[in-house]
């Protein structure tokens, strides 16, 4: 039931995510164009992807849809309808940060964050709260497109869905040195969940102080150098984890009950946070890279 709870709440999240890029409209009788629901819109555009043919229904009535053509059959009967796909791209609701560096087209730039300017300080700050002697040799601020509008998008739905804005957090992330390019790319994924332990759940682990990711993740590569992410957490409403979850609990009992975004050790205090979605990584976004010495030394990262 739980899983099936997660594949519903999976398909609904991919859906708004494609609404969001992308709008399917089709032309009524009188001519105006009509947009499609959201799961209609989201059939549409996999046909798109996949090159094929599928069924919709238009008014109640099932038509087959010819996305190459822009054109909807009546099955049983001979009409047919003019489809329109609208591209939301370049909507600013999924715009990219202003004071990001111009990307010139790329979808992944790593940006050094000069010693002294105010992004620098602010990561160091957080850093400095609980790991005060370490050296940080670099902080990266990384800049994903893909990764951050499918972030900002995915926000936007937990607000509305949890009735509150109060779904983000800077957390850490220490990791080893093989893992910065998949990360960078392609975001945080629980594959990774059990390298080094998974006890309130198989999920992608961050930590509210960076000591603790420092000294339990990051792991020393053979110059002695770790590696650590500042990023941005979409916890939304969480609960108390435990060893064996694949997804968050139900908030209540029954098969479509709500799912919580995220568990933690201590719901009263946490210290951690365990994320469970692999949708595009889109509850996380890596930040800032960090990079330092075990022997009072860092190398960080972060994205925003």
């Amino acid at each position: 039931m739980v899983l099936d709870q997660e594949r519903a709440e999976n398909s609904r999240q991919a859906a708004f995510l494609v609404s969001s890029l992308v709008e399917w409209q089709y032309k009524d009788h009188s001519g105006t164009m009509v947009s499609f629901d959201m799961f209609t819109n989201y059939i549409l555009e996999e046909a798109v992807r996949d090159n094929s043919k599928v069924t919709i229904k238009i008014n109640n009535e099932d038509y087959k849809a010819n996305v190459a053509h822009k054109r909807a059959v009546k099955i049983r009967g001979i009409r047919e309808i003019e489809l329109l796909r609208k591209d939301l791209k370049d909507d600013t609701s999924v715009s990219l940060p202003a004071h990001w560096d111009d990307m010139k087209g790329s979808l992944l730039m790593l940006v050094p964050l000069t010693t002294g300017s105010k992004g620098y300080n602010d990561v160091e700050k957080e850093f400095r709260k609980t790991l005060l002697t370490d050296t940080i040799i670099t902080i990266e601020r990384v800049q994903n497109d893909s990764l951050w509008k499918s972030y900002q998008i995915r926000k936007k739905l937990l607000e509305e869905k949890n009735k509150h804005t109060n779904n983000e957090k800077l957390l850490f992330h220490g990791t080893s040195s093989d893992s910065i390019t998949k990360i960078n790319n392609h975001g945080f994924n629980r594959s990774y969940a059990g390298t080094h332990g998974a006890a309130i759940g198989n999920g992608s682990y961050f930590a509210v102080d960076s000591s603790y990711s420092a000294k339990v993740y990051s792991k020393a590569d053979a110059q002695g150098i770790k590696h650590m992410y500042l990023a941005r957490v979409l916890v939304g409403d969480y609960t108390q984890g435990q060893e064996g979850l694949i997804v968050p609990p139900a908030k209540a009992s029954g098969q479509d009950a709500d799912l919580y975004d995220s568990v933690t050790d201590n719901t009263s205090n946490p210290t951690m946070f365990v994320i469970f979605s692999d949708v595009k990584s889109d509850l996380t976004v890596p930040s800032l890279v960090y990079q330092y010495f075990t022997t009072n030394s860092i190398c960080l990262c972060k994205g925003f």
